[in-house]
Formats: structure tokens, C-alpha cells, sequence
């Protein structure tokens, strides 16, 4: 039984090995249609965007070299996990990642623990009373709640609890 478990497990972590490497190549070419480029962004927040800077940036960050060189340059980068250097923090962007992880586990955790005992305690409100006024509020609700946008939830979360209520802060932890 454990051997076929661990074949099982094996054949699937190569079935995902195509398809991380498609999502990291299709990454990187909607990061390429997308209008401008590192340089660009960067000298807009330098002030100062001579084409000599300009040129210079592209070489530093390997823009001027051909599509499919940046192309391996950005896999090698993704598997040695060198994400680059974040200039707005002045820090590598791994460390930030790590720095960051914990709270959003920690958010994450709480919200899936939450999101599974309301909806445990509504579907079970629903199962006790079929067909009747409350189980088709409870099917409204759980649809419409299902539709609403994440990033909306997340702004009205904050606005309720954070800037009238006053129980949290609008940021951090």
C-alpha cells in the first residue's frame, strides 16, 4: 500500500512540473505585453529618464537582450528562488515574502475557520426548516455572498470596523 501511494504521489508531482512551468512561462509573457518595463518604471521614480539611463538600466536588468534569454534568465531566477531586490523597500523580495508570511497564515486560518463554522451553522439552519422562509433567505444570502467580490468585502470590512467603529486599524496587524 505504500509503495503505490508514494508512485501515486510521485506521478503527480511530475504532472505538475508542465503545468508550473507553463503558468511561470505565461507569467513572464504577460509581464512582457503589459506597456512598459522595469526601466521605465524606474526612471519615472528617479526623475530622471536620459536615454543613456534608460539604456543603462535595460542592460543592468538584461531588457536589451532577446525575448527568449530573458526568458531563461527569469526561470533560473524562479528556480534558485532569486526574486530580485524590491527598491521601494531596499530589500530582496524573499525577505519581505518571509516577513509576511506569518500574518497572512495567520489571516488566512482565521478566515477559512470562520468560513467553514457559518457555513456549517446556515446549512444546517437550512437542512432543519426546508422549503420555508428561512431556508431560501439563508440560499439568497450564501449566492449573493458568493458573487460579491473579495477585494469589495475586504474595502466595506475596513470601513465598517476600521474607520467608523474604530475597533481595528485601517493597516498591519
Amino acid at each position: 500500500m505504500g509503495r503505490k501511494r508514494f508512485l501515486y504521489i510521485l506521478r503527480r508531482a511530475t504532472q505538475a512540473v508542465p503545468v508550473l512551468l507553463a503558468i511561470i512561462i505565461l507569467t513572464f509573457l504577460l509581464l512582457k505585453l503589459a506597456p512598459g518595463d522595469a526601466a521605465e518604471v524606474l526612471a519615472g521614480e528617479a526623475g530622471s529618464a536620459s536615454p543613456e539611463y534608460m539604456a543603462q538600466l535595460r542592460q543592468k536588468f538584461g531588457l536589451d537582450q532577446p525575448l527568449h534569454i530573458q526568458l531563461l534568465a527569469y526561470l533560473k531566477n524562479i528556480l534558485t528562488l532569486n526574486l530580485g531586490h524590491s527598491f521601494r523597500h531596499g530589500m530582496p523580495v524573499l525577505e519581505i515574502i518571509f516577513a509576511r508570511i506569518g500574518p497572512t497564515l495567520l489571516l488566512m486560518c482565521t478566515t477559512f475557520t470562520l468560513a467553514i463554522g457559518f457555513g456549517i451553522l446556515l446549512g444546517v439552519l437550512a437542512a432543519i426548516r426546508v422549503n420555508t422562509w428561512r431556508d431560501s433567505l439563508i440560499s439568497i444570502l450564501s449566492l449573493i455572498s458568493y458573487a460579491t467580490p473579495l477585494f469589495w468585502v475586504g474595502l466595506m470590512l475596513i470601513l465598517v470596523f476600521s474607520i467608523r467603529l474604530g475597533w481595528f486599524p485601517t493597516s498591519g496587524m
